[in-house]
């Protein structure tokens, strides 16, 4: 198959269950959090679009006669969160709740050199599990992997926005631009980190009123 034949393909025939299963991938999800009491800033879900893979397929050098053994992405689902330690409440539940496929799973906090600033993100390729593929609604999704990316709001605005200018600028970025968008990232490390304490105090503030008040 040529790349047009792959993508006609991909669209007639795998798109719209790859749309259903980034769809439940992303019903599960919220609810595993809701019952823990975890409340994201959103969780969104998507099929791979068909110029973006065309893209991807390309830069790749590879035409693959089964998409759905070689590329992972082809469904995704997006968690962004308001602060830091959502994300590490969010990774073992993942882990728990999913098949992940460690081989395609990154920790991208703990890949940085620590002297270096840069793009931080969760990455998950996961399936269903056995028992959850025996209920009817998600028997079709046998074998079907989906990408589960966990980051927080300051983390996306980042990374969206150095997307936009590193791989859509047409021109060569330079190294001085490149430094800029590091020490950019290590003020966005910081003030998650301050959003993070700032959460704790007025925890503990609101946990010592309830505790007076209780003694009253």
């Amino acid at each position: 198959m040529n790349v047009d034949e792959v993508i006609k393909k991909y669209v007639s025939e795998q798109m719209g269950t790859y749309r259903l299963l980034s769809e439940k991938m992303k019903e599960f999800l919220s609810s595993i959090l809701s019952s823990k009491g975890i409340v994201p800033h959103s969780i969104t879900s998507r099929e791979k679009n068909p110029e973006k893979l065309r893209e991807k397929i390309t830069t790749e050098g590879k035409v693959y006669d089964s998409l759905s053994n070689n590329i992972t992405d082809l469904a995704g689902v997006r968690i962004i969160t308001y602060f830091p330690s959502d994300v590490d409440k969010i990774v073992p539940l993942i882990e728990k709740e999913f098949k992940v496929d460690p081989k395609h799973s990154v920790d991208k906090r703990l890949c940085l050199d620590p002297a270096i600033f840069g793009y931080t993100s969760v990455y998950f390729v996961v399936e269903f599990r056995s028992e959850v593929l025996k209920l009817p609604e998600f028997a079709l999704f046998n074998k079907m992997k989906c990408e589960i990316q966990v980051r927080t709001i300051l983390q996306h605005a980042w990374a969206e926005i150095e997307h936009n200018i590193f791989y859509k600028s047409p021109e060569d970025i330079s190294f001085r631009l490149r430094r800029r968008f590091a020490c950019l990232a290590g003020l966005l490390e910081i003030a998650d980190r301050e959003f993070e304490s700032l959460r704790q105090d007025e925890m503990a503030v609101r946990q010592a009123i309830q505790s007076r008040i209780k003694k009253v």
